[in-house]
């Protein structure tokens, strides 16, 4: 379940709930109470599992490492019957997305061990949820509305809340699924339900940025990016808050690459970091797309210092690239009759 599927099975979620306005009674309350709270709990898994799975497949080059492969070995045997999943084919012993995302219920925790399945930091999420104030506005609106969340852990933050509201919607959930009821003191009325919903979507969107942000790191840190075009010049330098722009003289002589799109990687004898485009120009003239073979200048926003000293050339972003490697090298061996 991409983002967008998610946020559309969110909102779909959200119009159901209008049906308590139109039919009033106690019993259809309750059925749409349930409703919402097993469907909402399925959106979340659905979601996080895929958006784990996918970023796997989609970045395998990066994060099928060594660790990776003892982690999932030790989770593929850690039950019976994902260890007969994984021993059922030698030959085809590719990541399952039943092994690599298995999990009972997916809490805060469980969530967190699947980021760490793929060595992505934890804290990192936790610092990006902080520093929403989207999120941090839909807290304090949900508090004021008289839910508060499951405190696991004692803290204010905006993340022990955002985590805190999980756990609610996970104990309700397993109420619900395993009893097939719902004390009076765990009703949601639909502000409370509109709400929730207001803040999953955000905090999706916060997971969304992590993600990129990770795979980021990853990639500048693996050193692989391709150069594919010298700075000639620089024509204004800046610092490195990612809101200055520099300017660059540049010339494209490859024609199969077009970089007007693309999210660059800027790199000196010293340092690396990305950039964006934000403009191309020849002269006064103001292009859409890199020409070839001409000398033209580009404004980039980068996350390094740039100093008109300075020599630097750019390289190709981060790409999705699937190699689709087996855990277990499976060689066929020949025999002579």
């Amino acid at each position: 379940m991409s983002k967008e599927f998610a946020f559309e099975a969110y909102e779909e979620l959200n119009k159901s709930l209008m049906l308590k306005d139109f039919y009033q009674s106690d019993r259809l309350e309750k059925i749409i109470v349930k409703n919402y709270i097993l469907s909402f709990y399925t959106i979340w898994e659905t979601y996080a599992k895929k958006k784990v799975y996918d970023t796997y497949i989609d970045y395998d080059y990066l994060l099928h490492t060594e660790d990776f492969i003892k982690k999932y070995l030790k989770k593929s045997f850690g039950k019976q019957y994902l260890s007969n999943m994984f021993l059922k084919d030698l030959k085809d012993t590719k990541v399952k997305k039943d092994i690599l995302c298995q999990s009972n219920n997916l809490t805060w925790s469980e969530f967190e061990e699947l980021l760490l399945m793929i060595d992505f930091d934890k804290n990192s999420l936790t610092e990006f949820i902080d520093e929403s104030q989207d999120l941090a506005s839909l807290v304090e609106t949900l508090k004021n509305l008289g839910l508060m969340p499951v405190q696991d852990t004692i803290g204010s933050s905006t993340s022990d809340s955002v985590k805190g509201y999980l756990s609610l919607v996970v104990n309700i959930r397993n109420t619900i699924s395993h009893t097939y009821k719902m004390e009076i003191d765990e009703k949601l009325n639909t502000k409370q339900m509109i709400l929730l919903i207001h803040l999953f979507k955000c905090l999706i969107g916060v997971i969304e940025q992590y993600f990129d942000s990770e795979i980021s790191k990853k990639y500048l840190d693996a050193n692989i990016a391709e150069q594919v075009m010298p700075v000639l010049s620089v024509v204004k330098g800046c610092n490195s808050s990612g809101t200055q722009e520099a300017i660059l003289e540049v010339e494209l002589t490859d024609e199969k690459i077009n970089l007007s799109n693309e999210k660059l990687i800027i790199q000196s004898s010293s340092n690396k970091g990305y950039c964006d485009i934000t403009g191309i120009r020849i002269g006064d003239v103001k292009l859409r797309k890199l020409p070839l073979r001409r000398t033209c200048t580009i404004s980039v926003r980068p996350t390094i210092k740039i100093r008109k000293s300075g020599q630097y050339h750019l390289c190709i972003g981060v790409q999705k690239e699937s190699e689709g490697v087996n855990i277990i090298q499976y060689v066929l061996g020949e025999t002579n009759s």
